[in-house]
């Protein structure tokens, strides 16, 4: 292309927030008064996802998670630095939820070393001041995040469609899992998601495992257990309580495989986590679990039909206490009440 604007979206965060910024991304993109070349920041783990979808010239991985191990890795985001600040980009838009003043400086800062014509985002926590034009501090509030950054899309001068989110996957999960579910053709298909990102959203395995084996029964449904490296203890003590009826791919499926797997599902039951707003995307019919975060802002964003979310009311959500010793938003929900939500939406979506 010949003199495109370059933009640099910023989203260093994981797989579901890269699914909920899809629809900003695409607003984005959509704007054709001149060639556009988008390049994403975004953290490692979504950059593998990333990399499957088509407004992309390139994904560039910042090891966020990585560097609170290893302060090694520093050396790395140096060179990153580095790279961007060559390019000279036309507009940097962030899109992440900036949760403190904390957070708002190094933010700030980091944008402060990258060179751009306009520097977008929302003034929230004081990062206003580092930028050239922004929405308002209270953008996120009371809203569902997809709607909130839209609004910083538009403000990028993005052109909006009636779509919503939307993910992608390499091409080649199609040939590599197709058979494998050719082999349960007949089946009602339910995928299972164990894990979460932190403890306090991981409701009990024996719950999961009971909700199934009553699923199993009923259905003669063939259960798919999910989940990346971290989940697979989890994942194998719930194959160990239903042992038939049972394949347990956590921690095999590669991040941009794992959209078409989710695709094939008749049901996936899910704690509030990245398969899940994967599954929203996908139009999976789903029942998710949510504990310390508020579904109004962060819950799938997809028709209603297509979704069953569990929750609790209780007074101390939102919650970012990542060890908390008494998760009560979730131990108050009960398998009886899973196993029901489960039930009505297969009875509604089952395969004929």
């Amino acid at each position: 292309m010949d003199n495109p604007k370059r933009i640099l979206i910023i989203l260093i965060a994981g797989i579901g927030d890269l699914v909920l910024a899809s629809k900003a991304i695409r607003t984005i993109s959509n704007a054709k008064e001149l060639p556009i070349c988008i390049s994403l920041l975004t953290s490692s783990e979504a950059a593998i996802l990333a990399r499957a979808y088509p407004y992309f010239e390139k994904v560039y991985a910042f090891p966020i998670r990585e560097l609170r191990k290893d302060k090694g890795r520093l050396l790395d985001i140096a060179r990153l630095v580095k790279i961007l600040r060559q390019m000279e980009f036309d507009q940097i838009v962030n899109f992440y939820l900036i949760g403190s003043k904390a957070g708002a400086l190094k933010m700030g800062l980091f944008f402060s070393m990258l060179k751009a014509g306009a520097k977008i985002g929302h003034d929230r926590h004081g990062f206003g001041r580092f930028l050239t034009d922004s929405v308002s501090a209270s953008t996120f509030e009371n809203r569902h995040v997809v709607d909130a950054m839209q609004e910083i899309a538009l403000k990028a001068g993005g052109i909006p469609d009636d779509r919503g989110i939307e993910v992608f996957w390499n091409p080649g999960a199609v040939s590599k899992w197709s058979p494998f579910f050719d082999n349960i053709l007949g089946k009602i298909v339910i995928g299972l998601n164990p894990g979460g990102d932190r403890p306090s959203r991981r409701w009990a395995p024996e719950r999961f495992a009971a909700v199934a084996s009553k699923l199993i029964e009923r259905f003669d449904a063939q259960f798919i257990l999910l989940g990346g490296p971290v989940d697979c203890e989890i994942a194998s003590s719930i194959e160990r309580e239903i042992p038939s009826m049972v394949s347990n791919l956590s921690g095999t499926i590669p991040l941009d495989e794992l959209p078409y797997v989710i695709s094939r599902l008749d049901l996936l039951l899910t704690n509030d986590s990245g398969p899940m707003h994967i599954g929203a995307a996908t139009k999976t019919p789903l029942v998710a679990l949510f504990g310390p975060e508020d579904p109004k802002r962060f819950g799938p964003y997809s028709t209603p039909d297509l979704y069953r979310v569990l929750q609790k009311d209780v007074s101390c959500r939102p919650c970012r206490d990542e060890r908390c010793p008494k998760p009560i938003c979730l131990e108050m929900i009960t398998p009886d009440e899973v196993l029901s939500a489960c039930v009505e939406m297969l009875q509604a979506y089952k395969p004929s």
